[in-house]
C-alpha cells in the first residue's frame, strides 16, 4: 500500500468495500476525503520536541553478535573497504547513510516469523505486568509490546547502558480534537517514540517497558499532534524523516498493531478470511500485532529478526508461560 494515499485504516476500508460490492452488498460507508483537516496552523507553531523525528540510537561499541554476522553475512567489509573495523562503526555507518546499497544489509540477513499467543498467555503476560508497587496494569498492547521490546533487546544481546526507541505507529483519527469524520480516507498515522536503556528492559519486570509504552502513547494528544504537524511543516526537506531500514535495525525496533482493524471483514462471497496480516516484512526489527480471525482473544506477533538472533528471541518469547 502506498502510504502517501492511504494508511491501514483506509487501505482495509477499501478492501471492505471492495468485498461489499463484490458481494452484492453494497457501500456501507463512503470514504471522507478532505485532506485540509490535517494541515498546519498558520503560522505553523509547534510547541514539542518531536524526538519521533530525530535520529535513531547508536550501536555502542563492541556489543552486537547481531550486528557483526549479519555483516559478514551481506559482504559490508567488502563495500566500506574496512575488513578489521568494529562492528558498531559498521553499523553506525549504516545509521548515517542514505545511499541505495544500505537497504541491502537489512533483507539479506532478516528471517520473518510468526509467533501465536493464546489468550491464556495474552492474560499471563498482562499479570507479568502489573506494577507490584502502584499495582498499575497494562492493557494487551502494552503488555505484549514490552515482552516483544524486551525478548528483542535480550535476543540482540546488546550492552546495559545501550539506549533503544521503539517506534508506535499510532492512529490519529480519534485522538485529534474534533476527531475526524468517520471514513476518513488517508495517512492519519504519528509515530510514539518511547526510549530506555536495555537494563531497565531486561533487568528491572515488564511493567518498565509497559510504563514507557504508556507514557509515549498518552503524550500523542490533539496539542502534541497539531505540534507534530506544524513541526513537518517548517521542514525544509521531509525526505531526510523518511523511515526505513535504518530506523528499525538493531538497537531499536518498530511495532505496529493491526488488532483494532477489521481486518477479517472482508468476505468476497466466499467466507470470512482465515488469515490476515502483512504479506512481507521489509525491514530487520519491525514487528506487526495480528488479531485473531475467531475472535477469541489471542493474538499473533509477526516480526522480522536477524537469522542469528531468532532462535534466542523464540526461546525468550515463551519463556514466560
Amino acid at each position: 500500500m502506498e502510504h502517501h494515499a492511504a494508511d491501514g485504516m483506509s487501505g482495509i476500508h477499501f478492501i471492505n468495500t471492495w468485498a461489499d460490492i463484490a458481494s452484492g452488498k453494497g457501500i456501507t460507508q463512503y470514504p471522507f476525503i478532505d485532506r485540509t483537516l490535517l494541515r498546519a496552523r498558520d503560522p505553523p507553531t509547534p510547541k514539542f520536541p518531536h524526538i519521533e523525528y530525530a535520529p535513531p540510537p547508536k550501536l555502542l561499541p563492541n556489543i552486537s553478535r547481531t550486528c557483526q554476522n549479519s555483516i559478514k553475512s551481506n559482504g559490508v567489509n567488502g563495500v566500506l573497504g574496512h575488513p578489521n573495523e568494529d562492528a558498531s562503526a559498521l553499523q553506525n555507518h549504516y545509521h548515517d547513510s542514505r545511499h541505495r546499497w544500505s537497504s541491502n544489509l537489512t533483507q539479506g540477513g532478516a528471517v520473518p516469523r510468526i509467533f501465536h499467543l493464546t489468550r491464556a498467555q495474552v492474560v499471563k503476560l498482562r499479570q507479568d505486568a502489573v506494577d507490584e508497587i502502584t499495582q498499575t496494569t497494562f492493557s494487551t498492547y502494552e503488555a505484549v509490546s514490552a515482552h516483544v521490546w524486551r525478548c528483542v533487546s535480550k535476543a540482540r544481546r546488546l550492552q546495559n547502558e545501550q539506549v533503544t526507541k521503539l517506534y508506535i505507529a499510532t492512529d490519529g483519527r480519534s485522538r485529534l480534537m474534533p476527531p475526524l469524520p468517520v471514513g476518513y480516507f488517508g495517512n492519519v498515522i504519528f509515530t510514539a517514540t518511547p526510549m530506555a536503556k536495555v537494563d531497565e528492559l531486561v533487568s528491572a519486570g515488564l511493567c518498565v517497558g509497559a510504563a514507557r509504552i504508556r507514557e509515549g502513547l498518552t503524550r500523542m494528544n490533539d496539542e502534541y499532534l497539531r505540534s507534530a504537524l506544524d513541526f513537518l511543516e517548517l521542514q525544509p526537506n521531509l525526505e531526510s524523516l523518511v523511515r526505513g531500514a535504518h530506523t528499525f535495525r538493531s538497537p531499536n525496533l518498530g511495532i505496529t498493531s493491526w488488532t483494532r482493524l477489521p481486518i477479517h471483514n472482508c468476505d468476497f462471497g466466499w467466507g470470512r478470511p482465515v488469515f490476515m496480516g502483512p504479506a512481507g516484512i521489509p525491514f530487520e526489527g519491525l514487528v506487526f500485532l495480528l488479531p485473531s480471525p475467531t475472535g477469541d482473544g489471542s493474538l499473533d506477533v509477526s516480526l522480522a529478526l536477524s537469522a542469528h538472533d531468532m532462535p534466542d528471541f523464540e526461546e525468550l518469547f515463551y519463556s514466560f508461560d
